[in-house]
């Protein structure tokens, strides 16, 4: 008699096929998935590439508008503008291009920027800038505050009116908190510029859970309040 089998338990050559199809689909999955994570990676490089090479000009181009506007007055502090834009300078092609920096620099690099300010700008404009807490031991992206406060020095002043810039700078442990405010005032310069859109895109892309800003546009001010992550 013949006996027809309509199933049964699988053979030990199934379970070895099996096992095997397992394997290589896993394998392909997670092969697809680091390329698909590799790929992500280079465009957010590329794009942070492309962000600061628009940056760096940006900065050139005002700081050098400065200096010429002292050496057209032949101001006498047009010798301590230069060294200033040779820190500024020297910074740019030094360390802008590195992923993070040590805070103390970037701080300085800030500092050179708003005395440089204050010595194109005179009596023009209000000027208040306060740092309180220890900068050594902590980290940042570079140029992730400046576009921030040059920000408000760009659509701030105007010598016939009431112009005024507030700067403050609090460390705490881990974290910075940058607060800029500025009176709004007539400028010739109407739009935020590519420099300011383009921190703010670099915060999210390399602080995406790290940090918190809040921007107030009201009527008469200006205010910028950043919280980020400084951790080494």
């Amino acid at each position: 008699m013949i006996k027809h089998f309509n199933g049964g338990p699988p053979t030990q050559y199934s379970h070895t096929v099996l096992v095997y199809l397992i394997g290589v689909i896993s394998s392909l999955l997670f092969a697809i998935n680091n390329r698909l994570r590799n790929v992500e990676k280079e465009k957010i490089q590329s794009e942070l590439s492309f962000l600061k090479a628009q940056i760096n000009p940006h900065f050139l181009f005002n700081t050098l508008n400065s200096i010429y506007a002292l050496a057209i007055k032949k101001d006498d502090k047009t010798a301590d503008a230069v060294v200033q834009l040779s820190e500024l300078m020297r910074y740019i092609i030094t360390n802008a291009n590195d992923d993070v920096i040590a805070l103390d620099k970037e701080l300085n690099y800030i500092d050179n920027f708003i005395q440089l300010q204050k010595t194109r700008l005179g009596n023009t404009v209000k000027i208040k800038y306060e740092l309180d807490g220890i900068v050594y031991g902590k980290c940042i992206t570079p140029l992730i505050l400046i576009s921030f406060i040059e920000n408000a020095f760009k659509h701030g002043v105007n010598p016939n009116q009431d112009s005024e810039i507030n700067i403050n700078i609090t460390i705490l442990e881990d974290f910075l908190t940058l607060f800029v405010s500025n009176n709004k005032v007539d400028s010739v310069q109407s739009q935020s510029g590519i420099g300011l859109q383009n921190t703010i895109d670099r915060l999210n892309h390399l602080y995406p859970k790290n940090h918190e800003l809040l921007i107030d546009d009201s009527q008469n001010k200006y205010t910028v309040t950043l919280k980020i992550n400084i951790g080494c």
